[in-house]
């Protein structure tokens, strides 16, 4: 199988650099999927990567070229992170593969994210998928729309041969000698990986320090501004990738306590339990379907909107109970990051390219399945109500053309056929299902009312279609 990734995540050095979640997972992703197909993204000139990653030049100058390009290439699929609306209406014009795109969140950034996504679904073609990054952004996005039948998702996974448990005293010599302090060898540590803003629960992190002055609480991540903070905080800034399996084993406790609207698949969370790490997390978004019962969940005081992408409050003294409770006793330590580390394997970015392979395929026999166009040609005339006012009608009858439908030749739905209805079954001859539902949507007075008329005439059309 051969599957196009529009986005170039083959340079290792400079993917580990940046220390960014969305390309470090992206980076893992293509490495994986490369062991079950040929891995295709966008160079200026052809080169192979490595095993099954290829570098190739695309053709885009003209709207023909771009798909004599595609179909020559014959590609299985095309993978897409998050594309921009417009580059996804170009991919559907010239590239017949199905197309997959990767969804990190559904919300965030003002809601722009939440535009995004569903323009991004009103171009699917019906051959065509999203692929959340967590079972909680499938759900938020499922909301939003009608046709849930799209949404497929996968959860994003962990090199559990990278993050792996290690000497926790050994971890602990080595940040010490790096850092100049001994309090790494001296009090139990609680620590933080990720951006620290308010966002991520920085302040109930710091919050957590004063109410635990016999604890060291590490903060390994970017700090954006000088914080006022206890003596028993440290702060170690932004780590090499390649190094965080040392700071995570060197942690008693790891906390995830972000409350982002944007937030969908913590890899802190996935990451920490690979590395047998009991971990203190929010009851939000990706965490819980990750975490299960192998940590500690905490419920978020929601706010009724979203200042700044923050859903909602978690008081500190609750996360400092759940921490204690672990720092207080090794056993129940020692057994949960076990389980942790265990549940941490189901999460392998091979059971994510494999998922990701499957997909391709069942969407690969929809795509190549016979088509069936709807018997039905429906036409607008005008006509009068009983008083006599002029009013508009639609009416279908049971032809295409020279070929006849499964029902007699005569016109059906008639009077019962609302204009709406008839339009909307117009339409679907023309567009994708999910175009349809977004001009329904615009025609109608409510969602709702659009809903019940797609509904109707999506059923209706599947009726005469049926083999």
């Amino acid at each position: 199988m051969k599957i196009y990734v529009s986005h170039p995540y083959h340079d290792r050095e400079k993917v580990m650099a940046s220390n960014s979640g969305a390309s470090l997972s992206g980076f893992n992703h293509v490495q994986a999927l490369s062991k079950y197909c040929e891995v295709y993204m966008p160079a200026s000139e052809a080169v192979d990567y490595g095993p099954n990653v290829h570098g190739i030049r695309p053709e885009f100058e003209t709207i023909d070229e771009s798909r004599q390009w595609f179909v020559r290439q014959d590609f299985d699929g095309v993978l897409m992170f998050e594309p921009k609306v417009d580059d996804l209406a170009f991919f559907r014009h010239v590239c017949p593969a199905p197309i997959v795109i990767r969804l990190s969140c559904s919300f965030g950034h003002n809601r722009d994210f939440v535009d995004k996504v569903l323009q991004c679904y009103s171009l699917l073609r019906p051959y065509d998928a999203l692929s959340p990054k967590s079972a909680y952004v499938a759900d938020e996005v499922g909301k939003l729309v009608f046709d849930r039948s799209y949404l497929h998702a996968i959860t994003n996974g962990v090199d559990a041969e990278v993050f792996v448990p290690m000497d926790k005293l050994q971890a602990r010599k080595e940040v010490a000698d790096k850092t100049g302090d001994q309090r790494f060898l001296e009090m139990p540590v609680v620590g933080f990986c990720g951006r620290f803003e308010p966002g991520k629960g920085a302040y109930p992190f710091l919050r957590m320090a004063d109410l635990n002055p016999n604890v060291l609480f590490a903060v390994i991540g970017k700090q954006f501004a000088p914080v006022t903070h206890a003596p028993n905080v440290i702060f170690l800034g932004a780590q090499p990738y390649t190094d965080m399996p040392l700071y995570y084993n060197m942690l008693d406790v790891l906390c995830a306590l972000s409350v982002y609207s944007y937030e969908s698949c913590p890899s802190t969370v996935i990451e920490g339990m690979a590395c047998g790490l009991p971990v203190v997390a929010t009851n939000f978004a990706g965490a819980p379907e990750l975490l299960g019962t192998c940590g500690r969940l905490i419920e978020i005081e929601r706010f009724e909107d979203e200042p700044l992408n923050v859903t909602g409050y978690i008081a500190p003294e609750v996360i400092s109970d759940a921490v204690r409770d672990f720092l207080d006793s090794k056993t129940e330590r020692v057994e949960m990051g076990e389980s942790a580390r265990k549940r941490a394997l189901k999460f392998s970015w091979d059971h994510t390219a494999q998922q990701h392979m499957a997909l391709f395929e069942s969407l690969r026999t929809k795509r190549d399945a016979p088509a069936c166009p709807i018997p039905i040609t429906v036409s607008f005339t005008q006509g009068c109500d009983m008083s006599g006012v002029p009013k508009s009608v639609s009416k279908g009858f049971n032809y295409l053309g020279s070929a006849q439908g499964p029902l007699p030749r005569i016109s059906f739905f008639g009077q019962d056929m609302s204009l709406i209805e008839g339009l909307g079954l117009h339409l679907m001859q023309h567009l994708h299902p999910n175009e349809v539902e977004a001009a329904l949507i615009g025609l109608c007075e409510t969602r709702d009312r659009a809903y019940k008329t797609l509904r109707k005439i999506r059923h209706f059309s599947d009726m005469l279609t049926a083999p």
